[in-house]
């Protein structure tokens, strides 16, 4: 009998402790850190060679026909984190250098992303939409026809000009959010090097946003 009942215990102990090692596991994987949590400089890597960065935080490759492959870049869309309404420009419309070529919307709060080039959109990516944040870099978003496309090159930056313009840029940025954040008493604390967590921008108010927008899309 006794020998029954310690073979008994034996067993609930073991599916006890086997619980409770599986809930452990469980709870471990729910707080693993999530694709949200990359550092902006990492985010920067995403890009694809070959590119031309361009101050409107956009990305452009210049095909064989002449035409534009035009993206977002990954920092800025990291910035918001995952808008929650992108409204784009339609396929024939034409846009002029420093009109709105991208409407980013975070509930209340948006971003008028601007054309770094005057030109006609001929095609429209159905699939940036679906894209994540995270591959923003490798997904375009229009196709353009530019307009006197080589006077604008100058402008844009390549290779070693494009990483010095990316160091500047997130400098920048942390300037920014330090200083915003100190306005607002806040007390979110930058990851391990003084970079951003993705989705910083997410936390703001309409004010900041637009403070945000004439900072850096002027």
């Amino acid at each position: 009998m006794l020998v029954l009942v310690f073979v008994a215990l034996t067993f609930l102990v073991g599916v006890t402790v086997d619980y409770f090692i599986q809930r452990k596991k469980q709870i471990a994987g729910i707080a693993q850190p999530q694709a949200n949590n990359l550092s902006l400089s990492k985010v920067a890597q995403m890009l694809p060679a070959g590119i031309f960065l361009q101050p409107s935080f956009t990305w452009s490759k210049i095909l064989n026909t002449g035409n534009l492959r035009l993206g977002i870049n990954p920092i800025l869309m990291g910035l918001i984190g995952e808008p929650e309404k992108v409204e784009t420009l339609q396929q024939g419309q034409k846009v002029k250098k420093g009109e709105t070529l991208l409407h980013l919307h975070k509930g209340s709060k948006e971003l008028h992303v601007k054309a770094p080039v005057a030109g006609s959109i001929i095609a429209v990516n159905p699939d940036f939409d679906e894209a994540s944040w995270e591959n923003s870099g490798q997904t375009w978003l229009y196709a353009i026809k530019p307009e006197n496309v080589s006077s604008e090159i100058p402008n844009w930056f390549i290779a070693e000009k494009s990483r010095e313009w990316l160091n500047e840029i997130f400098l920048q940025l942390k300037n920014f959010f330090t200083q915003s954040l100190s306005q607002k008493q806040m007390g979110l604390t930058m990851a391990d090097g003084g970079e951003l967590p993705v989705g910083v921008l997410s936390i703001f108010d309409k004010k900041t946003w637009q403070d945000f927008e004439d900072t850096f899309f002027k």
